[in-house]
C-alpha cells in the first residue's frame, strides 16, 4: 500500500458519499420511510398486520427501527419523510459496502498480500454497486456483507459457529442469501469434523429467536409464512432483469406453461441442473480443498440463482460481484477481472433502466423519448445474451481451473 492507492480509495469513497444526494428510487425509499415510521410507532410487536404491506424480513426492519429512532434523537425537528433521512439510510448502506470491501481485503491478503488493497478498491469502485447503494438506496450491500463475512469465517477463520450466526443474519436481512448456501454446506461437510455440523442448528435457532418480536403469535413458522407471502408478491418470470426469462418476456406470469410444465418449475429445474454443474467438481474432483474454487463456486451459484429462477429482481445479482472479485484476485486472473468489469457495466445498465423507468417514465410517459431509454427498451435481450455468455465463460474457466494447482495461502 502506498499514498497513491490510499488516495484512490479516499476518492472512491468520496464519490460514493457524494452520489447519496442524487434522487433515490422513489418506491423503495417511500417504503423504508413508512416502515421506519411504523416501527417507531408500534414497535416490532405489531409491525406486520393483515392490512399493512411489508414483504421484507425482520433483519433490515430492525435496522430501520434503529435508524428511525436515532435520526429523531439527533434531528428532532426533521421528519423521517425528508431528504436528510434518505441520506442517512444511504450512508448506512455504504458503511456495509466499505465493511465488505475490508473483508475482501482480508481474504485476498491471505493469498496475495499486495493485492488486497486493490481488490477492495475494485469492489468499491464497481459502478453498479455504488449506484445500487448510493443512488437507488437499496440494501443488497447489507446482505452481501453478511454473506462475505460468513464465507470469511468458514474458509479463512475456520469457525463454523461464526459462519452459522452470520448466515442466519444474512437470511434475516434477505432470503436471497440462500443462493450460496449449497456451496457453503459442501465446504462445511467436507472440511470440518462431523461435530461441527451441529453448528448449522444455530441458523434456525437464531432465525426464530431474532424474528420472535415480530411473530409472537406464530413464533416458529412466522418467518416461513412471511417468506411464502414475499415469494408470491411478484409471481412473474423476470422483473426487468437481464436473465434467461427475459427471452420469454418481462412480467409474464410464471404460471404460464411450456410442455405442460410452468415457467416457475422450469426455472427451478434449470437452476438445479446448473447447481449440479457447479457443485460437481467440488465433490468429484475434491475441489472442496481449494478455497479459490469455493469462492468461485459461490459466485457461480449466485449468478445461476439470478439467471435461471423466475421472480427475480435485477438487484439480486449484487452478491455475485463480491465473490467474483475475490476469485479474480486470489488467482490474479486478468480474464476474470475483464469479465467482472463487463458484467458490472451490464448490471449497471440494467439498474439504471429500472431506476429511470419508475422514477420518470412511469409517472410521465414523455420521458420515454430519451434516446438511450428507447435503445435499451428495444435491445434488452442483447444484454441478456451478454449475461448468459458471461456465465458460460465463467463456467468454462471454472472447469479449467479444477485441473490446475491450488492457490496456497501465505504462511
Amino acid at each position: 500500500m502506498n499514498k497513491y492507492t490510499v488516495w484512490i480509495l479516499v476518492l472512491v469513497i468520496f464519490i460514493r458519499l457524494y452520489l447519496i444526494i442524487l434522487p433515490s428510487f422513489r418506491i423503495d425509499m417511500n417504503s423504508w420511510q413508512a416502515w421506519s415510521t411504523r416501527l417507531a410507532e408500534v414497535t416490532p410487536l405489531h409491525f406486520y398486520a393483515p392490512n399493512y404491506f411489508s414483504d421484507y424480513f425482520p433483519g433490515y426492519l430492525y435496522m430501520l427501527w434503529f435508524l428511525g429512532l436515532t435520526f429523531k434523537l439527533l434531528f428532532s425537528t426533521l421528519s423521517i419523510f425528508s431528504l436528510p433521512f434518505e441520506y442517512y439510510l444511504k450512508f448506512f448502506t455504504n458503511v456495509f459496502d466499505i465493511a465488505t470491501a475490508y473483508f475482501i481485503y482480508k481474504i485476498i491478503c491471505n493469498y496475495k498480500q499486495k493485492a488486497g488493497f486493490w481488490a477492495a478498491i475494485f469492489y468499491l469502485a464497481n459502478p453498479a454497486l455504488f449506484f445500487n447503494s448510493s443512488v437507488w438506496g437499496q440494501i443488497d450491500g447489507i446482505l452481501t456483507f453478511f454473506l462475505v463475512y460468513s464465507a470469511y469465517c468458514l474458509l479463512e477463520l475456520k469457525s463454523a459457529y461464526r459462519f452459522s450466526i452470520s448466515s442466519s443474519l444474512s437470511i434475516l436481512v434477505k432470503p436471497q442469501g440462500l443462493a450460496i448456501f449449497p456451496v457453503t454446506i459442501i465446504y462445511l461437510i467436507t472440511n470440518y469434523k462431523y461435530k461441527k455440523y451441529f453448528s448449522l442448528l444455530l441458523i434456525p435457532i437464531f432465525l426464530i429467536l431474532l424474528s420472535l418480536p415480530f411473530f409472537l403469535k406464530d413464533p416458529v413458522l412466522g418467518l416461513f409464512h412471511l417468506f411464502q407471502k414475499s415469494a408470491n408478491t411478484y409471481p412473474y418470470t423476470s422483473m426487468f432483469s437481464y436473465n434467461f426469462w427475459a427471452f420469454a418476456g418481462w412480467w409474464i406470469p410464471d404460471s404460464t406453461k411450456f410442455s405442460a410444465v410452468t415457467y416457475q418449475a422450469w426455472g427451478i429445474i434449470i437452476y438445479l441442473v446448473m447447481l449440479v454443474f457447479i457443485l460437481g467438481p467440488l465433490i468429484i474432483k475434491k475441489g472442496y480443498k481449494n478455497n479459490f474454487l469455493i469462492y468461485f463456486a459461490m459466485a457461480l451459484a449466485s449468478f445461476a440463482f439470478f439467471l435461471f429462477l423466475t421472480r427475480i429482481h435485477q438487484r439480486y445479482l449484487f452478491p455475485f460481484f463480491a465473490f467474483l472479485a475475490v476469485s479474480a484476485f486470489i488467482k490474479n486472473s486478468m480474464k476474470l477481472k475483464i469479465i467482472y468489469t463487463a458484467l458490472s457495466l451490464i448490471h449497471f445498465i440494467n439498474l439504471w433502466y429500472v431506476y429511470y423507468y419508475y422514477n420518470y417514465v412511469y409517472t410521465n410517459p414523455k420521458f420515454s423519448s430519451l434516446l438511450i431509454f428507447k435503445f435499451l427498451s428495444a435491445n434488452y435481450n442483447l444484454f441478456t445474451l451478454f449475461n448468459l455468455l458471461g456465465f458460460g465463460l465463467l463456467i468454462l474457466i471454472y472447469y479449467i481451473n479444477t485441473k490446475e494447482k491450488h492457490v496456497q495461502k501465505i504462511s
